[in-house]
C-alpha cells in the first residue's frame, strides 16, 4: 500500500488539512462569541466551545510542528477561555 492512501492521512502529523480545519472552526466559534448575545448566560456558545475548538487547533498545530499535542491542547484551551472571558467583558 502506498504512503498516500486515505488511511495514512489520519496518522500523518504533517497533514496541514487538520490544522486548517481546526483553525477554521476555532475562528468560527471565536467570531460567534463576539456577536450580540453570543456570550450571554444561556447562550449556545459557552466557554466550553471556545476552549475545545481552540484546544483542538492548538493540538493539531503543535503536532504539525512536532511538539507534544497535549501541551498544545492545554495552551489552546487556556487561550480559548481567555477569549471567552474577553468577549463577555467587551459586550458590557
Amino acid at each position: 500500500m502506498s504512503q498516500s492512501s486515505p488511511q495514512h492521512s489520519f496518522a500523518n502529523k504533517k497533514n496541514i488539512m487538520w490544522v486548517l480545519l481546526s483553525g477554521a472552526m476555532a475562528i468560527l466559534f471565536v467570531v460567534l462569541l463576539f456577536i450580540p448575545g453570543g456570550s450571554q448566560n444561556g447562550s449556545l456558545f459557552s466557554v466550553y466551545s471556545a476552549m475545545i475548538w481552540c484546544g483542538l487547533f492548538g493540538c493539531t498545530l503543535f503536532r504539525y510542528l512536532d511538539k507534544n499535542g497535549w501541551i498544545g491542547f492545554a495552551v489552546g484551551s487556556v487561550v480559548g477561555m481567555c477569549i471567552q472571558i474577553l468577549s463577555q467583558i467587551a459586550m458590557i
